[in-house]
């Protein structure tokens, strides 16, 4: 099971940011690729995966932000939008607050709302 974050940026946010906004999360832990690029992830020093932040989705349709995270989240994050979804370990207990960390500090950044459902 993992919990889910998605910040809702308005700008475009390139690589550098993202791993900048992991990084502020918590210095004393690593950033790494995994998935030939697709994914980064927030390790603890024993290489273990805390948060996963998939490549950013462009979402330009009308309705999709609301079929997807209901009509409050729309509401703040008209399209189009940029959706970075974070995934959050089970696992370890920080995980979930990691998350929610880098999603506001990618969102103060690039402008946007953060919407945090919950584990799926």
């Amino acid at each position: 099971m993992t919990h889910d974050v998605v910040a809702l940026v308005r700008n475009a946010p390139e690589v550098r940011t993202l791993v900048d906004s992991m990084a502020e999360t918590d210095e004393g832990l690593l950033v790494r690729g995994a998935g030939d690029g697709a994914v980064i992830q927030l390790c603890d020093d024993e290489g273990r995966a805390l948060v996963s932040i998939e490549a950013p989705q462009y979402v330009r349709v009308d309705g999709e932000v609301e079929r997807l995270l209901g009509a409050e989240a729309a509401a703040k994050a008209p399209v189009p939008v940029w959706w970075v979804e974070a995934r959050a370990a089970s696992a370890d207990p920080r995980s979930a607050a990691l998350a929610g960390r880098f999603a506001e500090d990618l969102v103060r950044r690039l402008g946007g709302t953060v919407w945090a459902g919950g584990a799926r």
